[in-house]
């Protein structure tokens, strides 16, 4: 039976975050290696304001360091955002104040936007294919610490989902164009999560969102609590029975049961106190059979890259940093094949001309514009 700790956290005071999360640890018995390489996987979806509350307070990322510094490990903490905004990760990292945390314990900020990729095709379900920054398979030990927020397509956005930003750029917007239904995107999830394997998942619950993962459609709502468990499946388990949704309701529980990462949905032993509170069910009833790839989401918020001729010297660096072969020489320039092309953003950083850029929408224009003004 699989252990989850759930632990009143009532503000991110760095003193109290610092102490439930020592205390969720020690309740699951998980005491991490001193002298190692640990990445932690904040969810760090935007480049939002950390009062926004749709990311991984930097807080709650705080407290993993000085628990990492305590151990005299080297410290990595790396993400992808979820759609296209200009400045991509790094920017976000500023944002969410993620970046002061990193400078703080000398932590490696990694944009897996701007890092190798790994072709993964063995015991997937999901997809066929998968491809993995490197640097996620090199470290010792990988901490999954996610936000916990309601969903208006999966339902629940916790511990399970966040390995989704394991992927860079615009793969993820990809991806949700390629599969059939809710279920077989859970299934990518999972594959994610089985390829890094995640030693430890924390879920920052304190103040969690409700109504949407966005700070367009979500509000914050105070939650008071940190999870933490060896398995996500088993802390997204636990965080149902505050949010209000049944086990069954929701498509990454369903897989997670299906292909045995939980053996049923009454698996877990919950390690303190769980306060049910009101969040809105966004979606009700049993999962469709499929989903409509028509809306807005699908057909006008995904940017296509773009070749600068006049910028470019055909060094051949992009080519051999897509990991699809999606960029090659012809006639003397090089030439990118946007259906090949699954917006990595990988071959943007190693370019020394500056000569591929994101070429954006008008809708997605529309959006930068009006998240500014949020940001205000």
């Amino acid at each position: 039976m699989e252990k989850v700790a759930v632990v009143e956290c009532r503000s991110y005071d760095f003193e109290e975050v610092y102490e439930a999360i020592t205390e969720a640890l020690k309740r699951i018995e998980f005491t991490i290696p001193e002298n190692i390489t640990v990445l932690i996987k904040p969810n760090i979806m935007a480049q939002n304001r950390p009062d926004q509350h749709t990311v991984t307070l930097f807080a709650v990322v705080d407290a993993l360091c000085r628990i990492l510094k305590e151990k005299h490990c080297h410290i990595q903490i790396g993400d992808s955002i979820a759609f296209y905004e200009k400045g991509l990760t790094r920017k976000a990292f500023q944002m969410t104040k993620i970046q002061e945390t990193a400078y703080k314990y000398d932590a490696e900020l990694i944009a897996f936007d701007e890092e190798p990729l790994v072709e993964v095709r063995s015991g997937l379900v999901g997809l066929d294919v998968l491809y993995i920054p490197k640097v996620l398979l090199e470290a010792d030990l990988v901490i999954n610490a996610g936000k916990l927020k309601t969903h208006g397509s999966l339902r629940l956005a916790g511990a399970v989902k966040n390995m989704f930003g394991c992927l860079p750029g615009g793969y993820k917007q990809k991806i949700h164009g390629w599969v059939d239904s809710k279920l077989q995107l859970a299934d990518v999830f999972l594959d994610i999560h089985n390829i890094v394997k995640p030693s430890l998942s924390i879920l920052d619950a304190v103040i969690s969102l409700d109504g949407g993962p966005t700070a367009v459609i979500g509000k914050p709502v105070q939650t008071s609590r940190i999870f933490a468990s060896r398995n996500a499946a088993s802390l997204d388990l636990a965080v149902c029975k505050v949010i209000g949704y049944e086990p069954d309701e929701i498509p990454m529980l369903i897989r997670a049961r299906d292909r045995q990462m939980i053996s049923g949905y009454d698996d877990i032993e919950i390690l303190g106190n769980i306060v049910p509170v009101k969040f809105k069910k966004l979606v009700k009833g049993p999962l469709p059979a499929t989903y409509s790839k028509k809306g807005f989401f699908f057909t006008h918020t995904y940017v296509d890259l773009m070749i600068d001729n006049r910028k470019c010297t055909s060094c051949g660096v992009c080519t051999r940093a897509c990991p699809v072969a999606a960029i090659s020489s012809l006639k003397g320039k090089m030439t990118l094949d946007t259906k090949r092309c699954i917006s990595c953003y990988c071959c943007i950083p190693v370019c020394p001309r500056k000569a591929i850029k994101i070429r954006p929408s008008l809708a997605n224009r529309v959006i930068f514009a009006g998240r500014k003004i949020l940001k205000a």
